[in-house]
C-alpha cells in the first residue's frame, strides 16, 4: 500500500512541477477520465489547459486512502483561476475548493480517475458569502 501512496505522491509532484514529459511514467496510455477515454495525450492536454487556466494551479492531498489497485484522495485547491471555472465567473478572484477523486491503477499506472469538485464552495465564496 505504502508503495502506491508513494506513487502517487510523485504524481502530484510531477503536476505541480508541470513536468509534462514525466507523465507517462505516472498515467497510462489508455487512461479514462469520468469515463471518457483520454490517453496519455488527451490526459496531458487536459492538464495543460488546466494550467493555462489557472497559472497558480497547485495540487495538495490533504488525505490518501489507499486499497490496491485504488487510491482515493482528497485534494485542496487555493488559486486563482483567470476566466471562467466550472461555468462559474471566477475571473482572477481567489477562490478555495476540495475535489474528491477516486484512481484505479494498474500496476502502477493510473488507468481511470474519477472526481468531483466542490463546486458549491466556490460559488459560495463568490456570492461574498465565505
Amino acid at each position: 500500500m505504502a508503495e502506491l501512496a508513494d506513487v502517487y505522491r510523485a504524481y502530484l509532484d510531477c503536476l505541480n512541477r508541470q513536468a509534462w514529459d514525466e507523465l507517462g511514467r505516472f498515467v497510462d496510455d489508455e487512461a479514462r477520465h469520468n469515463g471518457r477515454p483520454l490517453g496519455l495525450s488527451g490526459y496531458t492536454e487536459m492538464l495543460e489547459k488546466d494550467y493555462r487556466d489557472i497559472p497558480d494551479l497547485r495540487f495538495e492531498a490533504d488525505l490518501i486512502v489507499c486499497e490496491p489497485p485504488r487510491l482515493a484522495a482528497r485534494l485542496s485547491f487555493d488559486c486563482t483561476p483567470k476566466g471562467k471555472f466550472l461555468g462559474l465567473p471566477v475571473n482572477g478572484r481567489r477562490v478555495q475548493f476540495t475535489e474528491n477523486v477516486f484512481y484505479e491503477f494498474a500496476g502502477l499506472k493510473i488507468v481511470a480517475v474519477l472526481s468531483v469538485l466542490d463546486k458549491a464552495a466556490i460559488e459560495t465564496q463568490l456570492a461574498g458569502r465565505d
